[in-house]
């Protein structure tokens, strides 16, 4: 097997070329574009960074397509939220690590995990008894919803899907409608957006007590409106990435683990 290139980034990059290597794997960590030896290159999770950048700890604002240009045809790129248009590109194969159900599902245990550590540093009271709103019910709803309620947090969950909302009332939490929003939202100490779209708008942050504190961690576009929680003197709590930021080795291990399963799998049926 040709030498595995790991592109600089955040640790998690570190933690999956250690994790390769010593699994037998020919991985090296790369901080130059120069990919004329390499058969599979390993870039971060995003790979882009601004909707436009390659995501990498050596060029602040290096174009993504200018990186594309620079492959050469048989080459496999693994990455993170890859962009539709990548899966076009003739002769490179491009394999999005986040198709993983596996790796999704263990980034969210971890999203969910790392949230409690963001939480106790940005309130000045206990999740204990706190009423905790989660907006969306998917996997990284239903692993913080999890996690905060055992730490005895009072746990509302907002859905726009009814079945979302019904598996929310089965765990136990309470389930809301859009058109009761509103007038529940006086309550929460505690709002946690999961949706990368704005869901609440500012008739919301009008009902919001000043003391609630908002935390973002969707991806870009986001979910909450920082103009509003401004306006309305409510703290807003950006999260971005946070598997990477507060569990890097388990983060890095995890895509590590996906990329070897996809590299044995084409290895058995020799594609």
């Amino acid at each position: 097997m040709k030498p595995i290139a790991v592109l600089s980034g955040d640790k998690r990059q570190d933690y999956i070329c250690q994790y390769l290597s010593k699994t037998g794997y020919p991985a090296y960590m790369k901080s130059t574009l120069d990919f004329n030896k390499d058969q599979y290159i390993i870039c971060s999770t995003p790979i882009m960074k601004k909707g436009k950048y390659l995501n990498c700890d050596f060029y602040s604002s290096f174009p993504m397509d200018t990186f594309v240009s620079l492959l050469k045809p048989g080459q496999t790129v693994f990455g993170g939220s890859l962009p539709k248009n990548l899966m076009h590109v003739n002769d490179i194969r491009f394999v999005d690590v986040l198709n993983d159900e596996n790796v999704v599902w263990n980034n969210s245990v971890l999203t969910a995990e790392g949230l409690v550590a963001y939480i106790i540093q940005h309130t000045d009271f206990t999740i204990n008894n706190a009423n905790i709103l989660i907006l969306g019910f998917g996997k990284c709803g239903i692993n913080i919803a999890r996690t905060l309620s055992a730490l005895s947090g009072k746990i509302s969950v907002y859905d726009h899907t009814s079945i979302h909302l019904t598996q929310a009332r089965a765990y136990g939490y309470e389930g809301i409608i859009y058109e009761d929003l509103e007038k529940h939202m006086d309550k929460f100490d505690i709002i946690i957006n999961t949706v990368p779209k704005e869901i609440v708008h500012e008739i919301h942050y009008c009902k919001m007590k000043n003391s609630c504190i908002l935390f973002e961690i969707a991806s870009a576009p986001y979910g909450l409106n920082k103009d509003f929680a401004l306006k309305h003197h409510l703290s807003l709590i950006t999260c971005p990435g946070i598997p990477g930021a507060t569990a890097p080795k388990s983060a890095g291990e995890l895509i590590a683990k996906s990329i070897i399963s996809y590299l044995e799998r084409t290895e058995i049926n020799g594609s």
